[in-house]
């Protein structure tokens, strides 16, 4: 679910700005279970939708083995440092769980609500939304990437 500050990233992205997207659980839906390239093939065979499908897929950058390293060290340390200093309480990880389950937001909209809310300074990071629902998660007997968390 997109919140109303995920439009201000958009909006953000598409004047230049760079992010990192994965292929989450509300896209995957969207697309019925599909990759972005799978999508792509789908379209191919169907006849459907290929130029727009192919514009989507082309502005998709596939990153070397290296690079992916480089980014999965660095958010292995992010996470050790969010695990460390960000608490959640049990009143807290209610409120978390209500916004992802029952509302359907995204570990970025959990971490922007939760920044604003506590007035953070990570904004809307998506590995601080994890670190928050994996607490959350945790504190309610749930694992937070399993239903109905994700």
């Amino acid at each position: 679910m997109l919140d109303p500050y995920d439009e201000q990233v958009i909006q953000e992205c598409k004047e230049g700005g760079a992010t990192l997207v994965t292929w989450d659980r509300v896209l995957r839906v969207e697309a019925g279970g599909l990759t972005p390239y799978q999508a792509l093939e789908h379209a191919l065979e169907k006849g459907e939708a290929i130029q727009e499908t192919i514009a989507e897929v082309s502005r998709l950058r596939q990153l070397t083995p290296a690079q992916l390293t480089v980014m999965a060290d660095g958010a292995d340390k992010t996470w050790a440092a969010y695990h460390e200093f960000i608490p959640v309480t049990r009143v807290v990880a209610t409120r978390v769980r209500q916004l992802r389950v029952e509302q359907d937001y995204s570990w970025r909209a959990i971490a922007r609500y939760c920044s604003r809310v506590w007035l953070a300074p990570w904004g809307a990071d998506q590995i601080a939304g994890m670190v928050i629902c994996e607490k959350a998660a945790t504190l309610l007997t749930e694992d937070f990437l399993q239903p109905p968390w994700n």
